[in-house]
């Protein structure tokens, strides 16, 4: 018996792949990155949806390290091409990332 359809593992295994290396690279929960991927140019071509982490406006050292917000997802998007083409076996070929929110680290308290 045949069943109609078709089902595209690899798609799916690339996204899930993806957003698990994108939430690691960028430093924000798996469940607050959205990656869209498909073939592109003899590899793959990522879209990710994500907040950015910013850290505490109370620590100046900090803001100051992190710099302008476009340098930051430049970077983002360095390493996320890079951790992903050696996760995949396959060269990355564009990695675009949309900045939907910020995110700051959660203050825990100290006993």
């Amino acid at each position: 018996m045949s069943v109609a359809g078709r089902v595209d593992v690899r798609e799916r295994v690339i996204r899930k792949v993806s957003e698990k290396v994108a939430s690691e690279v960028i430093g924000v929960e798996v469940g607050r990155v959205s990656v869209a991927a498909s073939d592109y140019r003899d590899g793959v071509a990522v879209r990710i949806d994500t907040p950015m982490p910013v850290p505490s406006l109370d620590d100046s050292d900090a803001v100051a390290a992190t710099g302008a917000v476009v340098e930051a997802a430049g970077r983002m998007q360095t390493r996320v091409k890079d951790e992903l083409s050696r996760v995949l076996g396959r060269p990355v070929t564009r990695v675009d990332i949309t900045i939907n929110g910020a995110v700051t680290p959660t203050r825990r308290r100290v006993r």
